[in-house]
């Protein structure tokens, strides 16, 4: 008897899934694609913002009524500081600052001045004056605490550590290039007289503000071109 041998079946291969790929592209595109969406909203909201500049370029808070019995209004402290270097930071971040203010009281001049944060300090020592202990922007309101004292020995504009600093009697106006350091504002009757009462508005150019915008768009276009083609490839290898 013979026999005929049975020839072995041979072993197939399962076909491979495409799920988890597909599922993988799926994401990523998805996360590409939210994340273009949401630079897109922050490049959106600095362009809108950096058309609320005033005609001569400014982003303007006030004004507002700042008032005192005592001889001096101040911010005790405005430390700037940042990673990168000085001339980055200061002139294209913070960019130029301006302080506008004019006297309720008729015919008094006034003193607006930035120094140094120590040196001031050392001359507002012993004489009563306010401290800004908050400020706010939109509405624009200034909130101060009153240290008592005396009144100052000397008029502000005689001291030498201001870095910035105007003087006269009507509307006023300090401007000054922001750098990296600890500084304070201080606002006199220029003769150190109590009874400080002015109309007060800031401003700043903050040129960064454009720089954001068109970096946040150009991100957004990016990231949305390569989202929608990451999805795309997924949909085409689900019909594969």
């Amino acid at each position: 008897m013979t026999t005929t041998p049975i020839a072995p079946v041979p072993a197939t291969t399962p076909p491979r899934s495409r799920n988890g790929p597909r599922a993988l592209l799926v994401s990523l595109g998805t996360l590409l694609i939210l994340t273009g969406v949401i630079l897109l909203a922050i490049g959106g909201t600095a362009v809108w913002a950096n058309q609320q500049r005033d005609d001569d370029g400014y982003f303007r808070a006030g004004p507002e009524r700042v008032s005192t019995e005592t001889s001096a209004v101040s911010v005790p402290s405005l430390e700037l500081s940042g990673a990168g270097p000085d001339d980055l930071y200061a002139d294209d971040f913070l960019g130029d600052v301006r302080i506008q203010l004019e006297s309720r009281n008729n015919g008094v001049p006034l003193f607006v001045g930035i120094g140094p944060a120590a040196e001031v300090a050392k001359y507002l020592d012993g004489f009563g004056h306010d401290e800004v202990s908050d400020i706010a922007v939109d509405p624009f309101e200034v909130v101060t605490t009153t240290l008592p004292g005396g009144r100052p020995t000397a008029a502000p504009a005689t001291q030498s550590f201001w870095v910035a600093s105007d003087t006269g009697t009507g509307a006023r106006t300090l401007g000054w290039n922001a750098t990296e350091g600890d500084w304070a504002v201080v606002i006199m009757n220029a003769d150190g007289s109590p009874a400080v009462d002015v109309d007060v508005s800031v401003g700043g150019k903050l040129p960064a503000i454009q720089g954001i915008a068109v970096g946040a768009l150009i991100g957004s276009a990016l990231l949305l071109t390569l989202g929608t083609a990451v999805m795309i490839s997924a949909l085409g290898l689900s019909r594969r």
